[in-house]
């Protein structure tokens, strides 16, 4: 039997109760239609409630951002966690999706502290995630590229894996990463080495961060946008021995996936 107008407009007000009962401070008490619909003490089963959605979400968080976490400690993080829990409460099924805002908003947050730096990490610790979920296309041999005519490959276009992400920092992001791969905090790193490059992809079940030097990471950078090699290779200013050391690092690392010839200019 179909529900009447007013039960279904009830039932959606008493919904959306139990969210900003969820998302309220503790001392906030339960909502007052949440009041009104129950005749056991609302207060109390809505804090266990509030306590496992925080914790689930700073658990999912803490997940995502594995690095991010040692370098601020557990007690500044939790605080950053429940900050941005409440600015972007969970909309998603799947928690694994909880942190997609995080870096924008570290953007804000820390905007003009000494700890501004910790977004750009932010964003290569999301990078990671995208591209552990992301598909896997099978990837082609280098050979494949060989056996195209010299003539044509000015206008050759590559496709890369899905799980591709290319990542230009202010900071030494990848050297902070790759510092704080075990269970412990890693050494303190140089904020003022200047900026890194950072390519990541998953390959063969396990997720990859590399670093590149600026002028590959141009090139690259190109090819991904679609731009065919001959253009890529002028707008970034490299030369024939940076194609030639890009392309055998792209295809050992499995990460292209086809080949296309765009129409000659």
């Amino acid at each position: 039997m179909p529900q009447r107008p007013e039960a279904r407009q009830r039932l959606r007000e008493i919904q959306a109760a139990f969210g900003r009962s969820l998302r309220a401070d503790d001392a906030g008490g339960p909502d007052s239609a949440l009041q009104e619909s129950a005749d056991v003490r609302v207060a109390d089963r809505m804090a266990v409630y509030r306590n496992n959605t925080r914790h689930n979400f700073r658990n999912a968080l803490e997940l995502a951002y594995p690095v991010l976490r040692k370098r601020v400690g557990n007690d500044f993080f939790r605080q950053l966690a429940h900050e941005y829990q409440v600015a972007h409460p969970s909309r998603h099924g799947d928690l694994h999706w909880v942190g997609q805002d995080f870096p924008a908003w570290l953007d804000v947050r820390l905007a003009g502290s000494d700890y501004a730096w910790l977004a750009e990490l932010a964003r290569l610790e999301w990078a990671c995630e995208e591209a552990n979920v992301a598909a896997r296309n099978e990837p082609l041999a280098l050979e494949r590229l060989a056996s195209i005519p010299g003539e044509l490959l000015e206008n050759v276009e590559l496709r890369f894996q899905p799980s591709l992400r290319l990542l230009r920092s202010s900071y030494p992001v990848w050297s902070v990463w790759q510092a704080n791969q075990g269970d412990d905090a890693g050494a303190p790193v140089d904020l003022a080495a200047g900026g890194e490059c950072c390519v990541v992809t998953c390959s063969a079940e396990r997720v990859a961060v590399y670093r590149l030097d600026a002028t590959d990471f141009a090139l690259l950078e190109l090819l991904v946008q679609g731009s065919p090699l001959g253009p890529a290779v002028r707008t970034s200013a490299a030369d024939a021995a940076v194609l030639q050391r890009l392309l055998a690092w792209a295809f050992g690392e499995q990460l292209v996936v086809g080949l296309s010839s765009s129409a000659p200019a």
